[in-house]
């Protein structure tokens, strides 16, 4: 009977707390939907705004409704415009470059998750290697890919070096960072208890990290796609990248400029995504969890 009186007890403080998070993460969610919207509004004014401040010559310079003509609207003029021809392309263009951005995404946060948990677990390493890291940081990523190029040669490792290598830097120092914020206090708490590295590691530094790992996934996955744009320009005639090349040789500015639109609202949209995702997790098990959703 106390067992059941405990659970009826429970049972509507766990009902209200989910019901909280779930109001926090609307309204979290609710802003950044809002705040993008108003963002891209102003975008495209600014643009057209500066074109016509700058006299740009309109055989180049495309307006956000030239895009939009480019896109969505038929044309029998000269040059004819066929839009839907247009859509197909650049969709089949943009499934390749997601693909590369994928592959250099998912290579950057594996690796830099696993030297940043190794960086904690194993102080020395950091020590030797962190400043290391911090050096070829500095390196243009221009003049790394041609190196990785002549390693690897065409193909997905190349992406995945390519890609990853923006992605792989700051989130090592930030995770690194983060793994290494967890208070003193937790620490001897959890030792008093008999728990060891990996049992910091999994109670404290996780979820203590968390905000840090997420505040770089929002620039990694834009980062990701300008990576793998770099690897299709330079090195493959596939994808967004090498496409800018193709329509500039061919005067088709107006697919540049899609491009361009395309590349943004791609960076955008999962930009988007990786705050949501944010904002449930943390909501649940970063190290606020529970304090948010008063907010």
């Amino acid at each position: 009977m106390a067992t059941a009186l405990t659970t009826a007890r429970r049972a509507p403080v766990t009902t209200t707390a989910s019901a909280s998070t779930a109001r926090f993460i609307g309204r979290r969610v609710g802003r950044t939907v809002l705040t993008i919207a108003i963002s891209l509004i102003l975008i495209c004014i600014a643009w057209q705004l500066a074109l016509i401040a700058l006299h740009a010559n309109p055989l180049i310079a495309k307006t956000p409704l030239d895009v939009y003509r480019y896109l969505f609207v038929d044309s029998a003029g000269t040059p004819a415009n066929d839009a839907s021809k247009n859509r197909e392309v650049l969709v089949g263009l943009s499934g390749e470059t997601l693909f590369h951005s994928l592959i250099g995404f998912v290579f950057g946060v594996g690796g830099s998750v696993v030297i940043a948990i190794a960086f904690t677990l194993i102080r020395p390493l950091e020590f030797m290697f962190m400043p290391i890291a911090m050096v070829l940081r500095t390196v243009p990523l221009l003049a790394m890919a041609p190196v990785i190029f002549l390693i690897f040669g065409v193909g997905w490792v190349t992406a995945a070096f390519v890609g990853g290598v923006v992605v792989f830097f700051p989130l090592l120092v930030n995770l690194t960072l983060g793994f290494n914020s967890v208070s003193a206090q937790s620490v001897d708490l959890i030792r008093v208890y008999g728990g060891n590295r990996w049992t910091i590691m999994r109670r404290v530094a996780i979820p203590t990290a968390l905000p840090h790992f997420f505040a770089s996934m929002r620039i990694a996955v834009p980062g990701a796609i300008t990576g793998a744009m770099l690897y299709e320009w330079l090195f493959t005639y596939q994808g967004l990248g090498a496409a800018v090349t193709s329509a500039k040789a061919q005067f088709d500015y107006g697919q540049i400029w899609a491009i361009g639109v395309i590349v943004t609202a791609l960076s955008v949209l999962f930009y988007t995504i990786a705050t949501f995702v944010e904002t449930a997790v943390l909501a649940k098990w970063g190290p606020d969890a529970g304090k948010a959703v008063t907010k």
